[in-house]
């Protein structure tokens, strides 16, 4: 069994995943941890949060299928990253 990510890694991973899965034309570093992903300021939409959603499953083999959770779970890096986490058992 492999040890878990820290938060910052896991963070830092979704920014690159999050980049990569819409294309994004921008340095991860760029996107902060508490900032809207959806509708925000990296003008990412519904069709952006499908992307994001199939590579978290893709990636981290948790699923993001609650029509109103998914709105609560991709609000921002933190959010997506607590999801994660405690879906995987990360969580102490």
């Amino acid at each position: 069994m492999s040890t878990p990510p820290t938060p910052e890694e896991l963070r830092s991973a979704l920014k690159a995943l999050v980049v990569e899965a819409c294309a994004l034309d921008l340095d991860p570093g760029f996107i902060e941890d508490g900032e809207q992903l959806i509708a925000g300021r990296l003008d990412l939409n519904s069709l952006d949060a499908i992307e994001i959603a199939a590579a978290v499953d893709y990636a981290y083999q948790v699923r993001i299928e609650d029509v109103r959770g998914a709105r609560a779970v991709m609000r921002s890096i933190d959010s997506l990253a607590d999801h994660i986490a405690t879906e995987r058992g990360w969580v102490q």
